[in-house]
């Protein structure tokens, strides 16, 4: 009987020891995690580049890891970094893609455009309509 409790014994533990290791493997540690993001986020980053493609009418935005910005034009692309420049000093910054956190078009977006559009017609019908009113009222 003892022989049949030790065989037991470890084959649960056999088991366990099994079970647990492939638990572990299945979860990336944090440095693993970090670095998938960081991959994904500089091939975002790539893309973005690529798709604006270089030249002066290529204006961005650029976030960096750090926080600062960096504005300009986009003058050179390349496989693991892309340059941007300003235009009024010439200065020209090299950027690796993995330092790049976020890339967007330098100045306001298009629903920011729309909206002070929307404001500025929604403004001249109020004048207009105060104008009418006080007509009117004549």
């Amino acid at each position: 009987m003892r022989l049949r409790s030790f065989v037991a014994l470890c084959l649960i533990t056999c088991l366990s020891l099994s079970a647990w290791s492939q638990s572990q493997a299945a979860y990336p540690t944090e440095a693993q995690e970090k670095k998938l993001l960081e991959g994904e986020q500089a091939a975002k980053a790539k893309n973005e580049v690529q798709k604006r493609g270089a030249g002066e009418r290529s204006r961005v935005r650029v976030t960096l890891r750090n926080k600062t910005e960096v504005a300009g034009y986009i003058s050179q692309i390349d496989a693991d970094s892309f340059q941007v420049t300003d235009k009024k000093s010439g200065q020209a910054t090299t950027i690796a893609y993995q330092d790049a956190m976020k890339i967007r078009r330098n100045g306001m977006s298009t629903v920011a455009k729309v909206a002070i559009g929307a404001g500025v017609v929604a403004g001249a019908m109020m004048v207009v309509g105060l104008i009418t009113f006080a007509a009117a009222g004549d």
